[in-house]
């Protein structure tokens, strides 16, 4: 009758599970076939505690920061460097184009803005060497001794101060400069002339009054440096203007000098007929001894190539000839007839000698016009040099009437130099009367725009620019962390995961309880009252699953000896053991739990009886009756682990302890054995033979993979007898964020409504 009632019973829960499988199916894939945006945000949702508190934490930092950093006001003042509607050059009235911007000259405007000497030249005139602001040293001093280190403080203070007073007040100066550039900020206004110069300071007046004084100040040097370049200018033409005057003076007492000897008389004005005449003959004879020599140039080459290789035809004027032309043409066409006629009709054909004497009547026309080509430019070059002797000629006479030519050039050379020195001196004079003139007009080629801004609101650090980049960076942390935890978790997490990576399926899933029922010695007798005072809880439901889930593994034949093994301690696998093995009992089935942990006795200790047990029967010194005893909660009979011995591997592989399962086997309907973990010790591997089936727990998220790949690999010999894993202490209220949805939620509630 009991049979009957606990077959029915598999019977339902087989039922069951059919329809969780066919259910679990039917979610995965309708996953498999759609996009979950829950499971691609699932490590956002699971971590959503720690994104929110860092970025609590980065706020709160950032309004720290705003409260305690020095609120800084900006002051801008714009200065016009070049006004483009003054005309560049008078001349072509061109006018500046905003795109004409000169970037180098820009900068380098930039550059002298943003220099020492004018920040020195500022601090003087302010006086900011006495400004604490602007003495970085003489403020930390001041926090030191505000923060109660007067020592400290003076040593600083000494060892950044000159004994010199000078020497103090120089370097003092120097800093105060170097924190107004830190401060300063040049920028150019885009396709403009315009500099926009920002200062920022703690006192918003203080900032005006630093804009408008570097403005001021950097107008006024360049007002200075050019009156000292054009005072430089002017020196220096002045200098020029004197020698010149003295030359020319010089010069003029020469001319007059060389006149009075030679007895040359000056007409005056612009020279007399006599004057004119030579200077007519002088260009004559110049523009003529160009021709002779350009003439005398062709005239020898023609030579040359006459007489290097007879080719005269080469010659520009032979070969610019259009009879010379015609007669090429011609002699090209009958040396063409006479090639085709040689090629046809032979060497003695008469019509061939006909075309040959034809040919040499048109080379010698050729010839001929060349000669009578090179014969006129031979001509013309005679006649170019004749008239250059005419002209030398009527020049000399000239120059013979008039006196003693060598002194009348002498004296031509030097009204030429008194001329050139004239010329040179008003050039000069003309731009030392400019100058002056400049001199005493202000230059309106750089003006201020813009005055300085009194600032209403501080410009550092702005609360809104400083929250929202906190917040953004807080998220940005937040959800990097969370990512790097969720990736960081070598940890199984979901059943499909399981059954990817190790090959073996999940037989059930023992949900989470409180972390401290696990390591209390009363957690066995917490966790049996749980399955017998609710039976149908979740947690019974779960632990019933694994049970099933067990048997229907093989379902040619029901396992009976059950091997519950972990990768690594701390897994929760005697609590699996204890739990099974419960399960089995209260469904009627007369069951047995062995503590095979010989070394750690976890199921022993959780009885809280310290007597003989599966030691002492291995080592012969008491029986199987003698060390069972039975729990009252469960009627679960149990087998401790016995004394403490220092070959328990030895001891779980001998032929005793075969026989000790054998003899088992025939007295209960289900033994659970609760063996060591895999990796630190052989125990578990030595007791695999030995059982039917073998069961791996794995702490859910917890457990790292490598760990149980390596397990399996320990039990590779025995793979055969692997049933499948339990994932324990699995939470289910995160387990679905991990599974895509509600699935596993949904099961349970399922279970318990049913």
């Amino acid at each position: 009758m009991g049979h009957s009632i606990i077959a029915k019973r598999v019977e339902h829960i087989s039922g069951k599970e059919a329809s969780i499988s066919a259910f679990k199916t039917q979610a995965e894939g309708f996953q498999a076939s759609s996009v979950d945006l829950r499971s691609t945000l699932a490590p956002l949702l699971r971590h959503w505690k720690l994104i929110i508190t860092i970025f609590l934490l980065v706020l709160t930092a950032s309004y720290g920061l705003v409260k305690l950093v020095p609120s800084r006001y900006k002051s801008t003042i714009d200065i016009l460097i070049f006004d483009p509607q003054q005309q560049i050059d008078d001349a072509v009235q061109k006018r500046v184009s905003p795109f004409d911007v000169d970037n180098t000259a820009m900068n380098t405007e930039i550059e002298v803005m943003k220099s020492k000497s004018l920040a020195l030249r500022v601090v003087k005139e302010l006086g900011l060497d006495k400004d604490e602001e602007f003495q970085p040293h003489s403020r930390l001093v001041v926090g030191l001794e505000r923060l109660g280190l007067p020592q400290v403080a003076s040593l600083y203070a000494g060892r950044h101060t000159a004994s010199d007073p000078d020497q103090a007040g120089a370097l003092r100066a120097d800093w105060a400069a170097q924190m107004l550039l830190k401060n300063l900020q040049v920028e150019r206004k885009q396709f403009s002339y315009i500099l926009a110069i920002s200062v920022t300071s703690q006192d918003p007046v203080k900032s005006q009054r630093l804009a408008a004084t570097i403005a001021d100040d950097y107008l006024a040097s360049q007002r200075e440096a050019r009156q000292q370049a054009l005072q430089r200018v002017a020196s220096w033409l002045k200098g020029r203007l004197d020698d010149l005057r003295a030359r020319v003076l010089e010069t003029e007492a020469a001319i007059e000098k060389l006149k009075a000897k030679s007895g040359l008389v000056d007409a005056g004005g612009k020279g007399n007929v006599s004057e004119q005449q030579i200077s007519d003959l002088s260009a004559q004879l110049s523009l003529v001894r160009a021709e002779v020599a350009d003439k005398g140039a062709r005239l020898e080459q023609a030579r040359r190539l006459s007489e290097s290789s007879g080719h005269i035809q080469e010659i520009p004027e032979v070969m610019a000839s259009s009879v010379i032309s015609q007669l090429r043409l011609q002699q090209s066409e009958l040396s063409r007839r006479e090639a085709d006629l040689r090629s046809r009709l032979g060497d003695r054909h008469a019509d061939l000698i006909g075309v040959r004497a034809q040919l040499a009547g048109i080379n010698k026309a050729i010839n001929a016009e060349a000669d009578r080509i090179l014969g006129k430019v031979k001509n013309d070059y005679d006649a170019a040099a004749r008239h250059e002797q005419s002209l030398e000629a009527s020049l000399q006479n000239l120059t013979a009437v008039r006196g003693n030519s060598g002194d009348y050039v002498e004296l031509q050379q030097l009204r030429r130099v008194a001329d050139a020195d004239r010329k040179l001196y008003e050039s000069y004079l003309s731009q030392f009367n400019e100058i002056s003139t400049r001199q005493t007009l202000q230059n309106a080629s750089g003006r201020i725009v813009s005055g300085a801004t009194l600032p209403d609101a501080a410009s550092f650090p702005l609360p809104v620019h400083v929250y929202g980049f906190a917040g953004s960076f807080g998220a940005g942390v937040g959800l990097l962390l969370a990512f790097l935890v969720e990736h960081l978790r070598t940890g199984v997490k979901t059943g499909a995961e399981v059954e990817r990576a190790f090959g073996y399926p999940v037989v059930g899933l023992i949900p989470l309880v409180q972390p401290g029922y696990w390591r209390r010695r009363l957690a066995h007798g917490r966790l049996v009252h749980t399955i017998v005072d609710a039976p149908r809880s979740q947690f019974s439901e779960a632990v019933r699953t694994m049970r099933i889930g067990l048997r229907l593994s093989n379902l040619d034949r029901v396992p009976k000896v059950i091997l519950i093994t972990s990768s690594i301690p701390g897994e929760g696998k005697s609590a699996a053991a204890m739990l099974l093995a419960a399960s089995s009992a209260i469904s009627g089935q007369r069951t047995l739990l062995m503590d095979c942990d010989l070394r750690r006795q976890s199921i022993s200790e959780a009885f809280g009886k310290k007597q003989r047990g599966l030691a002492d029967i291995l080592t012969g010194t008491a029986e199987v009756a003698d060390v069972t005893i039975k729990d009252p909660a469960t009627d679960t009979y149990v087998i401790p682990a016995g004394s403490t011995i220092r070959n328990p591997a030895d001891l779980l592989t001998s032929q005793r302890m075969r026989d000790v399962i054998a003899q088992l086997r025939d007295h209960y309907d289900y033994i659970v054995m609760d063996a060591s973990p895999l990796l630190p010790v052989v125990d578990a591997v030595a007791l695999a033979t030995l059982a039917d089936k073998i069961l791996m727990i794995v702490e859910w998220i917890r457990t790292p993979r490598v760990s149980v790949a390596e397990a399996f690999k320990v039990l590779r010999p025995e793979a055969h007898r692997v049933a499948g894993i339990v994932l324990n202490k699995v939470d289910f209220k995160r387990l679905h964020t991990y599974s895509g949805g509600h699935r596993y939620a949904s099961i349970a509630k399922y279970y318990t409504n049913r």
